[in-house]
């Protein structure tokens, strides 16, 4: 039925809810026009700012917006010319301060066959145009068009925007797209086609158009899209599925098995896909127990420069090797749709859609099924500040001219509000983005359990202005705290446990505020951290990886020394590194150690943490290198790199990585590493630097020579008197009462002490320490060991000893003195019959108190 007629049965009451805002200074007869109607318009002068209240006569200044309109006040058409007092500007009295003009809008306007008219613009003059009459605002006035084929109806309750499955062979599609004059769908159904049975309805309040589709094939990929206003062809803004006919057919088969073909011939552009009667996934981690945030070391990676496939499948054959190493959080750069395949993934295009050149929805399933088999977390990174230019939200509302977004876009500046900004700048102020970023989380979190997001550039969720004005924008901004908070919230109403982590930098008095309301920030410590490895000076403050140091009450700063954003520190070490004579910082045996040094200076600091992917392999290529080789940061970036996983093979990088992998783990099965009780002293001018975490269970002391030259450490402040073993080497120190402690660091030497024997990973691949003083030998035969050992020592001197057998808890098995054991080589033999399989510790102390630990394992 005509739009006419379906207005003409509508009560009374529906009928003024379709009236012009400013319908009390301007009327029209037809209450509800088109663009091909002759019209009458009335103007009430009494009315708005009142300006001609009482003048006569009263001219007219006319115009239109049309679909070629750039913003919702660029006028077109105008067929006045000001101040001139002709024909077509010329008013009638109707009535004291009431006025009329009568025309025909697309003959007196001259519009262009092709261009749509949306609305009709307005404003009031006196013979000289001197006094002028506008809105009470003093705005210009606009009366809008109806278009007369247009089914006005609201969609059922509960009908989102996006794709709506109903049932095995029915969806509803749902477009937010105010202003439009008309939508049509078109796809495999109707083979591509326009069609009056394929024309969209449109709500009440002109946001939303809807249409059901029904007749579907169960179960199978149906393409689509949506034509707006005849000419403009998009893909739905929220589709979880699209075809790209620029880049899919650079996917390989291995990666995405059976993707749907792009419908060549039919259409241009990117296209949807929607599926009925999917298969729901099976997931196997029922019993998942998400890392806490204190407990998260995160693994940044990108696909692309991480796996030479880059794909979900052989990302899932590598989670052994991230297990074993001590991750407990993945984070993967975006993976949603961005333009083109190789890419960082920081061009978003489609922010619901899993991008295909990593693989297909079911193999990123199955790969945070796998992950979370293993207790892993998966974060992934989400880019929520701006949108690419292939993304139907800018191409719905697009200034050509200017090549930006219009000002009627209801998601996009048409400036962005921040010098940071790249692409087309998101107003997360508007309610038309909130509700489309909150559809987009709930995706990700309900379809494939994600544990979390980090939001990428958040600081720039902001409409206030700084262009170019870096302070203001970092300054507190509390609305954009409020936007921050509002998403924050939602996502814990679906998941209270849901991570989430800002890249912000913003104000320490606003990351504080976002760090205790619940969230996590991205603490960027690169700086400090590579002056300390080059090792020119002392000057580097490290104290800034500890949340305490900033005043926070909330554990919550993901501390790190390398993200995709910097260069790695191993290529500056290997680049720019202090190369002195007996300790040159360039070379690979003195760099990896560097590193490990460093590491043992971040990881033990409480709080979240993370790295970027072969950080524990010392990964050396810059991150300006370009595909040839050659280094040119500004256009090489995001080029991508050599995968290097032959590293694990080199044994300086593998001792890195041993080191690394013992320290995570013991991280991760110990509280301590999550306790508020805590010291550290690594700030700058102190050649050693120094930690100290304390907890009922254990107690943990890290000491580190950052310099160049060796150093003895005197009376270090040890929590308490007794044994304390140092972790990577097994060795052991004795803390006495009233006798001062010393040892001495070598350049870049770290020690890692624990008062309590815990066992190293058995499968790291660290030299433990060799004994000295009275005792110069120390083995255990066989090993593993059975039923019974044999413990060989050579004894200097002759001695009493002291003998004890530990499990990886500290407990004492066995204990025993054997007195005046002579200078020589000495055999004790030992009886293991009544042990559990595992791992444990022989510790030996000789008269004068030196004292050894050896590892062993215990097998059936």
């Amino acid at each position: 039925q005509s739009m006419k007629h379906f207005l003409r049965t509508l009560p009374l009451f529906l009928l003024l809810l379709f009236i012009c805002p400013c319908w009390s200074q301007i009327t029209c007869d037809p209450v509800f026009p088109t663009e091909s109607d002759d019209v009458t318009i009335y103007y009430d002068a009494s009315q708005g700012n009142g300006a001609l209240n009482g003048v006569s006569p009263v001219w007219a200044h006319l115009g239109v917006i049309t679909t070629a309109s750039i913003n919702p006040s660029d006028w077109k058409y105008v067929a006045t010319t000001w101040p001139v007092n002709n024909a077509a500007a010329a008013m009638t009295y109707v009535s004291p301060n009431v006025w009329k003009k009568t025309f025909n809008i697309r003959s007196f306007f001259n519009i262009p066959v092709n261009e749509k008219v949306i609305k009709l613009a307005f404003v009031f003059r006196d013979a000289s145009g001197n006094t002028v009459g506008r809105t009470a605002k003093g705005g210009d006035m606009f009366y809008d068009l109806v278009d007369e084929d247009i089914i006005l109806q609201d969609p059922p309750v509960g009908t989102a925007l996006g794709i709506n499955y109903l049932g095995a062979s029915q969806v509803r599609l749902a477009l937010q797209a105010p202003g439009k004059q008309v939508v049509h769908v078109i796809g495999d159904f109707n083979d591509w086609q326009i069609s009056d049975a394929y024309q969209m309805r449109r709500s009440f309040d002109g946001n939303m158009w809807w249409i059901d589709l029904t007749g579907l094939m169960p179960g199978q990929p149906i393409r689509f899209q949506y034509l707006v206003d005849s000419v403009l062809k998009i893909a739905d803004p929220l589709s979880t599925m699209v075809l790209d006919p620029w880049n899919d057919a650079f996917i390989p088969p291995l990666t995405y098995p059976n993707l749907p073909a792009y419908p060549v011939g039919k259409t241009t552009g990117i296209v949807s896909v929607l599926q009925t009667n999917q298969v729901l996934f099976n997931w196997q981690a029922t019993n998942y127990v998400r890392p806490k945030k204190a407990d998260l070391v995160i693994y940044e990676l990108l696909m692309r420069d991480f796996l030479s496939s880059h794909d979900y499948n052989t990302l899932l054959d590598t989670l052994d090797y991230l297990d074993k190493f001590g991750v407990t959080a993945i984070e993967l750069m975006p993976v949603n749709e961005f333009d083109g395949n190789i890419s960082w993934g920081y061009n978003p295009a489609f922010h619901k859609a899993p991008d295909k050149y990593y693989g297909s929805p079911e193999s990123l399933k199955m790969l945070v099924d796998a992950c979370h088999q293993r207790g892993i977390a998966v974060i992934l990174d989400v880019v929520f500040n701006h949108a690419s230019g292939s993304s139907p939200l800018a191409q719905l509302y697009w200034d050509t001219p200017n090549n930006r977004p219009s000002g009627f876009n209801p998601w996009l500046n048409p400036v962005a509000t921040h010098d940071y900004n790249v692409f087309h700048d998101v107003n997360h102020e508007s309610t038309a983005t909130k509700t489309y970023v909150k559809n987009c989380l709930q995706y990700w979190m309900q379809e494939f359990l994600v544990d979390g997001f980090r939001f990428d550039l958040s600081k720039g969720f902001t409409q206030k202005n700084t262009l170019g004005n870096e302070s203001a924008l970092a300054a507190y901004d509390a609305g954009r705290v409020a936007i921050l908070k509002d998403y924050a919230d939602f996502m814990w109403s679906i998941d209270p446990n849901c991570h989430i982590i800002l890249e912000h930098f913003a104000d320490n008095s606003e990351e504080k505020e976002l760090a205790e309301y619940g969230m996590m920030l991205w603490g960027n410590m690169w700086g400090a951290y590579k002056e300390t490895a080059l090792g020119y000076n002392l000057n580097a403050d490290l104290s800034g990886v500890s949340y305490q140091q900033r005043s926070w009450s909330a554990p919550h700063l993901v501390g790190f020394m390398e993200s995709h954003d910097e260069d790695r520190i191993a290529y500056e070490l290997k680049t720019y590194g202090n190369a002195l004579p007996d300790y040159n910082l360039k070379t690979l045996p003195v760099g990896m150690r560097r590193m490990e040094m460093l590491n043992n200076l971040l990881f033990t600091v409480p709080g979240p943490k993370m790295l970027w992917q072969f950080g524990e392999l010392g990964y050396d290529f810059s991150i300006g290198q370009c595909e040839d080789g050659t280094i040119n940061p500004a256009n090489c970036r995001t080029s991508p790199k050599p995968i290097r996983w032959d590293y694990f093979q080199d044994t300086y990088r593998r001792h890195l990585y041993d080191a690394t992998a013992a320290l995570l783990q013991l991280r991760k099965n110990h509280d301590v590493f999550e306790t508020t009780d805590f010291q550290t002293n690594i700030n700058s001018g102190l050649q050693v630097r120094s930690i100290f975490l304390n907890d009922n269970e254990l107690n943990v002391a890290v000491f580190a020579n950052v310099g160049t030259t060796s150093t003895t450490v005197e009376n270090p402040a040890f929590q308490h008197i007794g044994f304390w073993f140092e972790y990577y080497t097994g060795d052991t120190l004795f803390v006495g009462s009233g006798v001062p402690t010393s040892f001495t660091l070598d350049a870049g030497e770290y020690r890692l002490y624990l008062d309590k024997v815990v066992a190293l990973p058995d499968y790291v691949q660290l030299p433990v320490a060799e004994p000295s003083g009275i005792v110069s030998y120390l083995s255990i035969q066989p090993n593993p060991v059975q039923d019974f050992f044999r413990l060989n020592l050579l004894l200097n001197e002759n001695t009493d000893l002291y003998l004890e057998m530990q499990g990886v808890s500290g407990n004492v098995l066995y204990s025993n003195k054997f007195d005046n054991l002579s200078a020589g080589p000495q055999q004790l033999q030992l009886n293991a019959v009544a042990w559990q399989s595992g791992i444990y510790f022989v510790v030996v102390r000789d008269a004068k108190g030196n004292t050894h630990m050896q590892k062993f394992v215990k097998v059936d």
